[in-house]
């Protein structure tokens, strides 16, 4: 017994020697740059392994079509800050989205943001948690766990609602209300060396299991609010994306966090089965080339790899709510391929060329309204 006791002892004061601490110096301060990079169809190499102590995580095999790069502004600089008195930063992620937050001594907190509404109803509104969601703790060490709650509650003029969205509710509401539970658990389940494309870091990775419960209310004369999530669920295929949205959510992510980075090295999402890997968002070490402002960024699709042999992933970007179509034409203009998509913001799609012949070619990116967005080149070649 005595044996078994000194080999544990010895086995946890190795794990704690070999483990890192991630403190608050990896909080974000104003005058910081962010620079990341999303890649929408990870390969297959992208695996998360089960918990424990001193593994090795190759994602070397990450890629996107370009660098974010985003300024951590004081929150008075922000558009928005009087909605948000008790933020001191603000992120700009994106065409008019703002991000706040409220940083302190172990936290950073999500205070609120500007932006779409949280279901897609194509409304911009500036919104705040209640309490602040919290975006980061530290310090943080091997077998930390924590529980957090927080909320929203958004309401509206059914008139700012794009028409023909909720036309199928059996009543006409004057104003609709969104309400978002969230209920989070995180713990530190596993630590080791990451391998990301332009680096090497020593790790601690955090697993977020989060249930979030969003429901609609409408509101019609004196009658006051109804919930009216279950009647949009029965009749899902009349509601479109929007009943998507509603009901109960499972979403579970895994970050992997270093001491000598501010950014994530690695925010994995998972599907919600929890078998197969959704997104990757990845510290982007290669900035001297191919950065793209987000807050600079226009309505676009970006093509990679490029040139391309025979599958290329198309990532749709900062498009507002539509079916936005994605064409293909040789040479000469005549379109060899065309698909169409609803797009809320980011898509990535894979789209097989095979069938295309070696040669340069073209892509369109056309908006619901018939405009063509976006023309750019595309070169095919063949072994």
């Amino acid at each position: 017994m005595k044996h078994f006791l000194l080999v544990f002892s010895l086995f946890l004061s190795l794990s704690a020697f070999a483990q890192i601490t991630i403190t608050s110096a990896t909080f974000p301060e104003a005058g910081d740059t962010l620079f990341t990079a999303v890649d929408n169809l990870p390969s297959s190499s992208i695996e998360i392994t089960p918990s424990g102590g001193d593994q090795s995580w190759d994602y070397s095999a990450l890629q996107a079509p370009f660098t974010r790069q985003t300024l951590v502004l004081n929150a008075s600089e922000g558009d928005l800050s009087s909605f948000f008195p008790n933020a001191d930063l603000v992120l700009k992620s994106g065409l008019n989205v703002e991000t706040y937050f409220n940083t302190d001594s172990d936290e950073v907190k999500l205070v609120g943001y500007s932006g779409s509404d949280p279901i897609g109803l194509g409304v911009e509104l500036a919104t705040s948690f209640m309490p602040a969601y919290v975006s980061q703790r530290a310090p943080l060490d091997f077998f930390d766990v924590n529980q957090h709650e927080s909320a929203l509650n958004v309401a509206f003029s059914a008139e700012e609602i794009p028409g023909g969205i909720l036309d199928n509710l059996p009543i006409t509401p004057d104003s609709i209300r969104v309400r978002v539970a969230i209920n989070r658990l995180d713990m530190i389940d596993a630590w080791g060396t990451m391998t990301i494309p332009g680096g090497i870091y020593d790790v601690l990775r955090e697993k977020r299991t989060e249930i979030r419960e969003t429901r609609l209310d409408a509101k019609v004369g004196f009658f006051g609010w109804q919930d009216v999530t279950d009647i949009i669920l029965a009749a899902a295929g009349e509601f479109g994306e929007i009943a998507e949205q509603l009901g109960t959510d499972t979403l579970v992510t895994y970050e992997f966090r270093s001491e000598d980075s501010k950014e994530a090295i690695a925010i994995v999402n998972m599907s919600p089965d929890e078998q197969s890997i959704t997104q990757v968002e990845y510290k982007a070490n290669d900035i001297v080339t191919n950065v793209q402002d987000v807050t600079k960024l226009k309505p676009g699709v970006y093509a990679s790899p490029n040139p391309a042999m025979a599958n290329v992933r198309f990532e749709f970007s900062n498009l507002t709510p539509g079916r936005y179509q994605l064409k293909i034409f040789n040479i000469l203009g005549v379109e060899v391929w065309s698909n169409s998509y609803n797009n809320n913001g980011t898509l990535t799609e894979k789209v097989n060329i095979t069938s295309l012949r070696k040669g340069t070619y073209l892509y369109s990116l056309i908006s619901p309204e018939g405009k063509t967005l976006t023309t750019k080149r595309l070169i095919v070649v063949r072994p």
